[in-house]
């Protein structure tokens, strides 16, 4: 889905609202970057923060509202009353916050259920239940 907001002009990063054009999906890097690989070509516009080692995904304002995630996978929606760093459009490396999907006229918002699809299968897989032993532990003396 494509739509149109200021990117920033220049070589710095701004700090814009999300809930106006987008809101924004934060992840951390060590589940983002599975999510990233399973989402494909269908991901929309990405922002990497190295500094904070986060991942952020725009979506459709108030698409998102209501996700709920485990806790400790520390996945947070920043919608409205939220700011986001926002690099320029010709930032596609670091240092700084940079876009690991760039900003294109062809999409720059990830459809939410995509999101939370790849999201939901990513979590379970590096933070679920472990699979139950099926041999005895070995017995100790």
């Amino acid at each position: 889905m494509t739509v149109c907001w200021p990117l920033p002009k220049g070589l710095d990063a701004v700090l814009l609202p999300a809930g106006e054009w987008w809101d924004a999906v934060r992840v951390p890097a060590y589940l983002g970057e599975g999510v990233l690989t399973r989402l494909g070509a269908s991901s929309g516009a990405v922002i990497r923060d190295p500094y904070g080692s986060r991942l952020y995904w725009l979506v459709e304002p108030g698409s998102a509202q209501g996700w709920s995630f485990c806790e400790f996978a520390a996945v947070q929606v920043l919608g409205a009353a939220s700011w986001v760093t926002v690099p320029p459009s010709s930032r596609l490396h670091p240092p700084g916050p940079h876009w690991a999907v760039p900003c294109t006229p062809a999409g720059s918002l990830t459809p939410a259920a995509t999101l939370h699809a790849a999201l939901h299968v990513t979590i379970t897989q590096n933070l679920g239940p472990r699979p139950r032993q099926t041999t005895p532990p070995t017995e100790r003396r």
